[in-house]
């Protein structure tokens, strides 16, 4: 384009110069060097004409280029915007994630101790069961012996209070009897005792 300008400028100085020198017209002879020179003029003219037109071309391009530029500027700051926005959001979401992570951890933790708890709480409930069957079983025979003493108990109340011809005489003798209240009252005592101390499921 520079150099454009300065062929235009070259171009219009030489004419103007030209102009200047022009002598005053000869005859016939200079005729064919004067029609050169204004064919020369004229092609200089045109192309002064051209490149002034492509001058104003080249200034509107660039005027154009200027403007594209900076739509392109306006949008690598929306663009760098928007991803620096994306960045905060990405590193939002990061931020999320780990602490879901952390709490995700936590939470398997806590499972994990609640599973032993549940597995210790039933391994004692085994032990308690088996020693609550081994205090049933030890209550059960508890029961039969008592109930089997409560009834040899029994057997003996009843073969004293009919005790037979044999033991009325020697209840009549004067040195084997006995006191027959405090017997009674020893017997009642013991039969007290025996049912007091029956089981009772």
């Amino acid at each position: 384009m520079n150099k454009i300008i300065k062929v235009s400028v070259l171009l219009a100085g030489s004419l103007s110069s030209l102009s200047l020198q022009a002598a005053p017209r000869q005859p016939a002879a200079d005729n064919g060097a004067l029609v050169k020179l204004q064919a020369s003029v004229k092609s200089l003219t045109a192309e002064r004409d051209a490149a002034t037109a492509e001058a104003a071309a080249l200034k509107s391009e660039v005027e154009q280029l200027k403007k594209e530029n900076s739509a392109a500027v306006s949008t690598k700051e929306q663009l760098g915007s928007e991803l620096s926005a994306q960045k905060n959001s990405n590193s939002e979401v990061r931020d999320r994630l780990e602490k879901t992570n952390a709490k995700l951890l936590e939470v398997i933790e806590k499972h994990k101790v609640l599973n032993q708890a549940k597995a210790d709480l039933g391994n004692e409930l085994t032990v308690v069961k088996g020693k609550q069957q081994a205090a049933e079983q030890h209550l059960a025979t508890c029961n039969d012996h008592n109930v089997k003493l409560l009834q040899s108990g029994q057997e003996l109340l009843d073969r004293y209070q009919s005790k037979g011809t044999l033991a009325t005489l020697l209840q009549d003798e004067p040195i084997l009897q006995f006191q027959s209240v405090e017997m009674e009252t020893i017997a009642q005592e013991y039969q007290d005792k025996l049912n007091s101390g029956k089981y009772q499921k």
